[in-house]
């Protein structure tokens, strides 16, 4: 038989056993217990392609090559097929959408068979959407340790996030995963899981913008008549601008990057950057106007400078593993130049000359030098040398060698390596981070800008002495990012500065001439670093790299949106007052939110203010808490610490106390304080830099009267070794509540939310969250939250979630990570999502609308009452919310603000249409009657006398009417009075009044018969 009739006839016995078979693909269940197998289409790559490139069931990434994976009959591990995967860069393959319930737990599992992998890891990812099939991010996994030659089972598994309808699988490769392998039997399970049952759904999250509007650099580059730059901000922002008139040439957002430090000019003319996140060396093309991306850097991600040379080349000090790239600009090539030191993480600054190459290093401070033409590397030996802290700069002019280290620095002689000038932080005239180059009016002269008087001073490098431009000049306060000589229009050369808030100035030497001009720049959002609502229900919040931002949750507007103070990295409130914790130093500013904003540099009556610096190596306070006038601050070690400490501020006294080592070589990131004690909680983390030496994250109980304390370890199950405890938080039963973060027996990350009685220490109750799932970030606490019907809200494992703390079942509200979120006293929780706050908004149940009196004489007027309810019971302020009212009658009643007004006698239906938090509800009618009395109809009509709208013969007649009808009714003649009544409706038919007139105050004297006839007695006058 041949071969082409066995394939027919293995077809057609395949056929027939699928027919068979037809049950067999309802979900089956797995072999392990809970597990429920879900349908995968062509999960085997079994489906018969149509044509080469065809993938049955499955949709090529748009985002990447288009060859690399294809369906292959060489190697299954069942069937007759699989996925060959042979690629050369960035690939994906999508499976067709897979139905999932949130909360619900999912495994991806997928056999792979690897023939060569060539760099980088495969990966797998489960991307999750919504019922309307928008994308609420991914769950990634790549696989290490694989084996060559052999089918292996990896494997996928999260939980579906908030929202989640469906999943697809990702097959995917990123540029530097290059893997020559197979796929085959891709499977999905999904495990029901119990989950709290809220009593409503949250609203759709709702986008009040940035918190902050500013421009600000870290890195820049200054050319003959342009200047460079990039903005901080989620996305960084890349600018050229003319440096004479400030205009934009030029501008282009750099998707993955929030900071770019690194940036020079090269030999060719163009300019190069990179940022600290994705590695990538970008390219300004400065005569075409147009970015590239050179290409990845070979070292690390975290490029921290760039420095160029004359012969070509760029060279990128880079993080964590203290590496150095060059980049050939001729021969387009990358190359790592390894590390230049085995035990740091930081190469921080670089110098380059035609001969050398120096490296500064951090956190502990050394500074190496390699011989650009050989590679023969030595180390410089340095009066810093092994302290702690980090080379941030290197110079190499005439026979000077300057070394940074922060605001201060090291002149040392190039040919003897002697120190022949020292500049200290806290000298009269310490630099703020840079030098220029030469003067070409005097080689022997640098300039750099005075910190603490932003004047412009000079370095003789022939005497080694400083001293200030004579007459004195000032630039911008904010510090120095670039410093170049230029040429300006008039073919002059002078100093060009540009400065960290995007200000740019030029001095003049020969004249003496400082110009400042403001380039182009758009303002824009930068990432939220801390957020907390204060007792005013304000949310504060401070970005990245600095702004400050102040939200009104009633008014649902910006009060404040500022570029000051620097990076905030926690808030805490005592007595009507804000306190910032401010990263670098560890200052601790107050802001008065009762007075106006003013901020010049956080001097004694700004406000805010800096009140208190920390110090004592501490460099990050993110946390706080008070109580009976005294405010407590937990920080984190600076760069290359360990060590965090407790300060405790007594207001009465005016006095700062900082207890450092409080939990010895932790940092505390968790407080809590009722009844005269605080509770504190711990990191093992120190400063960026160095290794924790610690293994358990522990607690402490401190007596705020007698400054005595105790440390105790924290026991709960699932964690083994505590890393991170907090936040803490007293709640609603007394006990004192907490997050703790670690690994548990399996060595897997573990979050658990606990509560313990204070006295005793004892865990009453607690939970395991998100098991898997990395803490992110080593300093910032999981936040913890109480709402007004006592339900717990967490950003335990970055996940908002939300705790019935009796049952602990649980419940996450959203899909994105988030880091900062509080709950206002309505129940609506707000959190950041890069540089935007957003909402979450408590949906609305119902509106009502009532009246002091809803039957109202003439002329009367009666207040309203509009009450707007949450759907979680709460009522609603209004301040912020879109009012539409409807009134059926305005002749009848006046409609305004928040009361109606008798007009005219009749009824009128009120309603209100209220839209708030993305919904829209409208109240029932509200019935207002009108009637009207002679007396009221008297006065309107002397009224349409005095406008004119009645002549004063026919006014006084039927005011005379309105008398005598009066008269006649109030003596029990009900026959008499409405004659007179009818005498009035002719005289008002003969009156030469405009017809509306006529019908207006005919209907108002009908209103007064109608009372009468029905005997509802007398109308009083």
């Amino acid at each position: 038989m041949s071969k082409k009739v066995m394939r027919t006839v293995s077809f057609v016995l395949s056929l027939l056993l699928l027919i068979s078979l037809v049950p067999a693909l309802q979900p089956v269940v797995s072999a392990e217990a809970g597990w429920k197998e879900l349908q995968v289409e062509n999960g085997g790559f079994e489906a018969v392609p149509g044509s080469e490139k065809d993938i049955p069931s499955w949709v090529i990434w748009s985002g990447g090559q288009k060859t690399g994976m294809n369906l292959s009959d060489e190697k299954a591990f069942e069937g007759e097929r699989s996925l060959r995967v042979d690629n050369s860069g960035s690939f994906g393959l999508f499976s067709q959408l897979i139905d999932v319930k949130e909360g619900n737990s999912y495994k991806m599992t997928a056999q792979l068979y690897v023939d060569e992998l060539v760099a980088g890891n495969p990966g797998i990812w489960l991307r999750w959407y919504d019922a309307d099939g928008k994308s609420l991010g991914n769950t990634p996994k790549y696989f290490e340790g694989l084996k060559e030659g052999q089918w292996q089972e990896v494997a996928v598994e999260a939980d579906a996030p908030a929202r989640a309808a469906g999943v697809k699988v990702f097959l995917y490769q990123t540029t530097s995963t290059v893997t020559k392998g197979y796929y085959d039997n891709i499977h999905v399970f999904e495990k029901s899981n119990e989950q709290l049952e809220l009593p409503f759904e949250y609203g759709d999250p709702i986008n009040l913008g940035p918190s902050a509007l500013a421009a600000k650099t870290q890195g820049a580059a200054i050319g003959d008549g342009e200047v460079y730059y990039a903005t901080n901000g989620s996305p960084a922002t890349f600018y050229a601008n003319d440096a004479e008139t400030g205009e934009k040439i030029f501008s282009h957002e750099l998707p993955g990057s929030d900071v770019v430090w690194g940036m020079t000019i090269g030999s060719d003319g163009n300019v190069y950057f990179a940022g600290t996140y994705n590695g990538i060396l970008y390219r300004y093309l400065v005569d075409e106007k147009k970015l590239e991306e050179v290409g990845k850097s070979p070292s690390d991600n975290w490029i921290w400078q760039l420095d160029a040379t004359e012969d070509g080349k760029i060279y990128g000090a880079t993080y964590p593993n203290a590496k150095v790239f060059e980049y050939d600009i001729e021969a387009d090539t990358l190359t790592d130049l390894g590390r230049f030191h085995e035990e740091q993480n930081y190469a921080r600054g670089l110098g380059v000359t035609g001969e050398n190459l120096y490296v500064g290093i951090g956190t502990t401070a050394y500074l190496m030098k390699m011989n650009r033409e050989t590679g023969e590397r030595e180390e410089i030996d340095l009066p810093i040398t092994g302290t702690s802290t980090s080379v941030s700069n290197v110079w190499e002019y005439g026979d000077r060698l300057f070394v940074a280290y922060g605001t201060s620095m090291l002149v040392l002689d190039v040919e003897t390596g002697e120190v022949v000038h020292e500049m200290n932080w806290q000298d009269e005239a310490a630099y703020d981070g840079l030098i220029s180059p030469p003067s070409p009016y005097d080689e022997s002269l640098i300039y750099f800008k005075d910190k603490r008087t932003s004047e412009l001073w000079t370095y003789d490098m022939d005497t080694d002495e400083t001293q200030p431009v004579e007459p004195r000049v000032t630039l911008p306060a904010s510090p120095v990012k670039a410093f170049e000589w230029t040429t300006n229009k008039e073919g002059k050369q002078v100093l060009s500065v540009l400065h960290h808030q995007i200000e740019y100035s030029t001095y003049d030497p020969e004249t003496n001439e400082a110009n400042v001009i403001y380039p182009d720049v758009e303002l824009q959002g930068l990432s939220i670093q801390s957020l907390e609502i204060g007792p005013d229900e304000n949310v504060y919040m401070g970005g990245y790299q600095g702004s400050f931002g102040v939200f009104d949750t009633s008014t649902e507007s910006y009060l404040l949106r500022e570029r000051n103070p620097h990076q905030i990295e926690g808030i805490g409130f005592m007595n009507g007052n804000v306190y910032m914790g401010i990263y670098g130093g560890a200052l601790i500013y107050k802001y008065n939110p009762e007075l106006p904003f003013k901020y010049e540099d956080g001097k004694s009556g700004d406000n805010p203010e800096m009140v208190h610096d920390i110090g004592d190596d501490q460099s990050r306070p993110f946390t706080f808490a008070s109580g009976d006038d005294k405010l407590f601050t937990g920080t984190i070690a600076d760069y290359g610490k360990l060590g965090g400490a407790l300060t405790i501020y007594d207001e009465k006294t005016g006095e700062w106390n900082t207890i450092r080592n409080i939990i010895e070589n932790q940092s505390i990131i968790g407080l809590a304080y009722k009844d005269g004690t605080l509770y504190g909680g711990s990191t093992t983390a120190g400063g960026l830099g160095i290794d924790p030496t610690e293994e358990r994250a522990r607690m402490f109980e401190y007596d705020a009267a007698t400054g005595d304390y105790e440390l105790f370890d924290l026991e709960v199950e699932g964690i083994e070794t505590p890393e991170m405890i907090g936040e803490l938080s007293f709640g609603p039963d007394g006990n004192l509540w907490g997050a703790a973060y670690g690994v548990n027996a399996e060595g897997k990350a573990n979050s658990v939310i606990f509560a313990m009685d204070p006295d005793s220490k004892e865990i009453i109750k607690q939970k395991e969250f998100y098991t898997g799932v990395h803490r992110g970030s080593q300093w910032r606490p999981f936040f913890m939250r109480w709402d007004e019907e006592g339900m717990l809200y967490t950003t335990a494992a970055r996940k908002l979630t939300v705790i019935d703390p009796e049952t602990m079942m649980s419940k996450q509200l959203i899909g994105d990570t988030v880091n900062l979120m509080d709950i206002d006293k309505e129940g609506n929780i707000y959190y950041a999502a890069g540089a935007d706050l957003m909402k979450l908004p408590v949906p609305l149940e119902s509106a009502e609308l009532t009246a002091e009196d809803s039957s109202l004489m003439q002329g009367e007027t009666s207040e309203l009452d509009l009450k707007v309810t949450l759907a979680n019971g709460q009522e609603t302020d209004l301040a912020g919310a879109k009012i539409k009212w409807e009134n059926s009658n305005p002749e009848a009643v006046e409609l305004g603000e928040g009361e109606v007004t008798a007009l005219n006698a009749g009824t009128a239906e009120i309603k209100a249409t209220v839209t708030y938090n993305g919904q829209t509800v409208t109240t029932d009618a509200l019935i207002i009657t009108v009637d009207v009395s002679t007396a009221t109809l008297a006065e309107q009509i002397q009224a349409m006398k005095e406008n004119g709208d009645l002549d004063h013969a026919t006014a006084k007649k039927l005011v005379n009417k309105l008398k005598q009808a009066q008269h006649h009714n109030d003596k029990g003649r009900t026959e008499q009075a409405l004659k007179h009544l009818a005498d009035f409706s002719k005289h008002l038919d003969r009156s030469n009044a405009e017809e509306n007139i006529k019908a207006l105050l005919e209907r108002n004297v009908q209103s007064i018969r109608d009372g009468w006839d029905a005997g509802t007695g007398t109308l009083s006058q």
